[in-house]
């Protein structure tokens, strides 16, 4: 029979005759060499269960279970717990990523119904810089000189102060089909946005000057919805990188030439020539037509290829409202950075 362990007790009054009616009876463990030592089974039925991670599993007189996590436990549980609040905070962080972007109304270019090429930038509301990029903005305050006879210096006076152009520098890659449309979709936007609306433009009307752009990026005491007119855009297509196939259509898988070719019965090279171009034999040829998005018979689409890597280079104009000089500006105010962080409008330069 296994040998008994009883705990002493001690009262209140530290006689040690356990009398005190305040005093709750500790249960006594039995230590048994035959059972498994890793489990303490009490008189009253309860029972504990260690493990070697230093969990712990209880079980109650009335059978109910409880476990305490050991160190293993409470390290996994310190992880999802850290796992989940980074989840949390980088939804509520605010993403500081730099972004070019149209006015919140506008109904134009990636905002408008059937945007075409440019409905990628719809998904993210405009351009957003997969790379840092590099931009660089020139302050200035202006002073003439003064030269005054019989004198070693000249006196400057204030004249005016400005902000010079705007140039942003960055990379863009393209690795599968889907950033390649993003990439053709922003070479194209730069492309629309230096030109004004004419011709059979109604909305914005023929004739409103090249649509305003606003600067997001770097925080809210960077870049926070400045606006600006991009007055120069520049890009060179390399050679020495490879070249990956977009849809003329973006949504879509790359497709073939949309031509079906047919043979030419005709040993004349000259017919056969005529023929490869589209030209009737003794005729002159016509004018390019250039497919819409899903015309053909089978519905393909001709591919356009961008290159892998890219550097484009914007160089954009400031843009600072009459009204906002007039009426909102104030130095002290722009030096706390009240002006910077606007809730409406944009900041201003």
């Amino acid at each position: 029979m296994a040998d008994e362990v009883v705990r002493p007790q001690r009262d209140a009054s530290g006689d040690g005759f356990g009398n005190d009616p305040a005093i709750v009876p500790q249960p006594q463990v039995n230590v048994d060499t035959g059972q498994d030592p890793t489990i303490q089974r009490f008189d009253d039925g309860s029972s504990i269960q260690t493990f070697d991670d230093g969990s712990v599993l209880a079980t109650g007189t009335d059978g109910s279970i409880s476990s305490l996590p050991g160190l293993t436990g409470q390290v996994q549980r310190t992880q999802a717990s850290a796992t989940s609040q980074d989840a949390q905070n980088a939804n509520l962080s605010v993403d500081w990523r730099v972004r070019l972007s149209l006015a919140p109304g506008a109904n134009y270019l990636y905002k408008a119904a059937k945007p075409g090429i440019l409905s990628p930038l719809s998904e993210t509301n405009g351009v957003i810089f997969p790379y840092t990029p590099t931009i660089n903005v020139t302050y200035a305050a202006q002073y003439d000189p003064t030269d005054l006879t019989h004198s070693n210096y000249k006196i400057f006076q204030y004249k005016n102060s400005s902000v010079d152009s705007i140039t942003i520098a960055c990379e863009f890659t393209a690795q599968d089909t889907k950033e390649a449309n993003y990439l053709l979709a922003v070479i194209h936007f730069f492309r629309s946005v230096t030109k004004m609306f004419y011709g059979q433009d109604s909305k914005p009307k023929n004739g409103t000057p090249p649509p305003l752009c606003y600067l997001t990026g770097l925080g809210q005491f960077q870049f926070n919805d400045h606006p600006l007119v991009i007055n120069n855009f520049s890009y060179n297509l390399p050679n020495d990188v490879d070249y990956i196939r977009a849809t003329s259509f973006p949504g879509t898988s790359p497709g073939v030439n949309t031509r079906t070719p047919t043979a030419l019965n005709s040993d004349d090279p000259s017919a056969q020539r005529a023929f490869t171009n589209q030209v009737p034999v003794g005729g002159v040829r016509g004018a390019t037509s250039f497919r819409q998005p899903g015309s053909g018979s089978n519905g393909t689409k001709d591919p356009t290829y961008v290159p892998t890597k890219i550097l484009l280079t914007i160089t954009a104009h400031p843009i600072v409202t009459r009204n906002d000089i007039s009426n909102n500006f104030s130095l002290e105010k722009y030096a706390s950075g009240e002006l910077l962080n606007r809730a409406s409008g944009g900041g201003i330069w």
